[in-house]
């Protein structure tokens, strides 16, 4: 996530501006669609291969993991090794990875398949890289603004697409879809203008980008793999013990790397440090809300909170409220602007706090889809404001020369924390199933909203700890960054842009 130190020679025979744009929305699409694409899907899952929920999660887990590490790399990637290039291979890996899942005879080949197919994650930091390249300046915002709508709207709609692949076909031509989609993108992505970086090839972070996300995802197999064999468990205390040694190596390697991939030394600047610690805090809900919206909808009315609705109506009850949140992202974008997203951010972690209080009680105490509707909605009000302002106040905060490697730092940390609280909302409805029981109490989901009011309402605490800049020149904006900072800067709206709906079902 270092900013780019490779210059890149001008584009010789542009290609048609409708066909970049097209092509990028495309790709837009695939990253997207694949990452919400699985959570109608979970319950089907469970039922095909009789396993719980913690085990099922990891197809959502695993591809956030991966994808985290694969956005910290591959903007670097691009710019040393050329920006089609490295697209046009995370495609492929995105078709391999739906191949693997499609042919797998059990759980532990889909998550494999899932977890290559995360490398999805580092598309639209290239898409971005691809745009300032390809696209003359004064077309530049435009493109920006298509390419990060339709992945809000692909988002979105992978949750009905994926929802009426169920209901009709099956949870296995989710994957034939998603492999379709990643050919048809890939075969447009081959005509797209290539270019040779030239300049000195400076030496790559591996380790420092990809260190962490092993680190993590130990400390949450440990944390997973407790419900089953208790906390006291050598594999549990093993599992964690090593992910947080990981962890640590990776604080240390970074700290002291020249060049890091992820320059951890900005966390010590105090704006910066409590923007990327709400970032973290605000992740771990849209993790939890994302699963555990579409097991309280599909769940049977016999289980303890359960709608028992079909895959397909949820999807769309997911995509209407998503829509929603599209609808409101200009308001809430405006909010955050000239220096006003701390405002933005306090709005958008209120709304979370009482999201998640009408959502335990909606599902778990009155037992009311309307009352739950509602709550969705408002935690839409709160995804919104939330995935706006945390970008902007990345911008206002780090210092001008590190704007590219601090918005793709937070890209990481949204992601990689989105994962966790998948895992830790998981963890939660096992420590709450009754033994012999195949669904949690409601006692398990009334604990898993009270953590996400708790984490929205310490991220509120920090919001108002945030010192307010007013030397943030009007205007300031991810088109501007994108112009001076390149993909990295750019990539942060477009991430949040993505997943946004995930947080709406």
């Amino acid at each position: 996530m270092t900013s780019t130190l490779t210059t890149e020679p001008a584009v010789r025979g542009r290609r048609p501006l409708g066909y970049v744009i097209a092509v990028l929305m495309l790709v837009a699409i695939v990253s997207s669609f694949e990452s919400t694409m699985m959570y109608t899907a979970l319950p089907s899952l469970m039922k095909d291969f009789n396993t719980d929920a913690s085990t099922a999660s990891w197809v959502l887990t695993g591809f956030l993991l991966v994808g985290a590490a694969s956005a910290a790399i591959s903007g670097r990637l691009g710019d040393i090794f050329g920006r089609k290039r490295v697209l046009i291979i995370l495609l492929i890996a995105s078709l391999a990875g739906s191949i693997i899942s499609l042919l797998s005879h059990d759980i532990l080949g889909v998550i494999a398949g899932r977890a290559v197919q995360g490398l999805a994650g580092g598309l639209l930091p290239l898409c971005f890289g691809i745009i300032r390249e390809a696209v003359a300046e004064k077309s530049l915002s435009i493109a920006i603004s298509l390419v990060a709508g339709t992945a809000m709207l692909a988002g979105a709609a992978g949750n009905i697409v994926a929802g009426n692949i169920v209901d009709t076909l099956g949870w296995h031509y989710i994957f034939v879809f998603a492999a379709v989609l990643a050919v048809v993108t890939t075969a447009g992505a081959l005509f797209l203008q290539g270019t040779r970086p030239d300049g000195p090839r400076d030496r790559i972070d591996w380790l420092g980008g990809i260190l962490f996300a092993p680190g993590l995802g130990l400390v949450l197999l440990g944390i997973n793999a407790a419900q089953g064999v208790g906390w006291a468990s050598p594999i549990v205390i093993g599992s964690i013990g090593v992910g947080l040694i990981v962890l640590a190596g990776w604080v240390f390697w970074e700290v002291r790397h020249p060049k890091p991939m992820v320059n951890v030394r900005l966390f010590a600047k105090r704006n910066f440090g409590l923007t990327m610690l709400a970032g973290a805090l605000l992740g771990i809900p849209l993790g939890i809300s994302g699963f555990m919206g579409q097991l309280i909808m599909q769940y049977p009315t016999q289980a303890p909170v359960g709608f028992g609705i079909s895959a397909g109506t949820a999807g769309t009850v997911s995509f209407c409220i998503g829509l929603f949140g599209f609808a409101l992202s200009p308001l809430s974008g405006r909010i955050a602007r000239h220096g006003r997203a701390r405002t933005s951010l306090i709005i958008g972690a209120s709304a979370g706090v009482i999201a998640a209080i009408l959502t335990a009680l909606s599902a778990a105490v009155w037992d009311s889809f309307p009352g739950f509707v509602i709550s969705q909605i408002v935690l839409t009000v709160s995804t919104a404001f939330v995935l706006s302002s945390l970008p902007m106040l990345v911008v206002e905060t780090a210092p001008a020369a590190n704007t590219g490697e601090a918005t793709g730092m937070y890209t990481v940390v949204q992601t990689a924390f989105s994962g966790v609280g998948t895992a830790v909302g998981v963890s939660i409805l096992a420590a709450f199933t009754l033994p012999g029981a195949h669904f949690s109490s409601a006692g398990g989901y009334i604990a898993a909203f009270v953590l996400v009011a708790v984490l929205c309402l310490v991220a509120l605490f920090i919001a108002f700890a945030l010192r307010v800049n007013r030397t943030v020149e009007p205007g300031i904006g991810f088109d501007a960054v994108a112009a001076e900072g390149g993909p990295a800067s750019a990539s942060a709206e477009a991430t949040a842009a993505a997943n946004e709906p995930t947080a709406t079902h």
